[in-house]
């Protein structure tokens, strides 16, 4: 994916996200935070060659935490939007993943500039 196509992307979904959660749909919210973060991380392993391309956002983000030496906070970034919800559709009240998307959208933006912010 083009890296300007992947910047406007990442943007639109955390507009999304944020918007979603002033309406209180914190489902659509994670949804979109993931997404965010997955595209980015997607095209970012495809322009490495590490993955085909047709992978889903919820696969990469699972490859980009596996097959990089990521650091701790960007793991546990990862690890938080690939986390499933309990039972009640919720995640601990500390988390929030709108921020733990913008942790790898700046991690990635610091190894391959221009990928996801203007």
């Amino acid at each position: 994916m083009d890296p300007n196509q992947t910047r406007i992307q990442a943007q639109e979904e955390l507009l999304l996200a944020k918007q979603s959660r002033m309406e209180g749909n914190e489902g659509r919210a994670r949804v979109c935070a993931r997404r965010a973060a997955g595209s980015a991380a997607k095209s970012f392993l495809d322009r490495k060659g590490l993955i085909s391309g047709s992978e889903s956002v919820l696969k990469s983000l699972m490859i980009f935490n596996a097959e990089l030496e990521l650091p701790s906070r960007v793991q546990m970034a990862v690890n938080w939007l690939i986390h499933r919800v309990d039972q009640d559709y919720s995640l601990p009240e500390d988390v929030d993943l709108i921020q733990e998307a913008n942790v790898i959208l700046d991690y990635l933006e610091g190894v391959d500039p221009g990928l996801t912010r203007q």
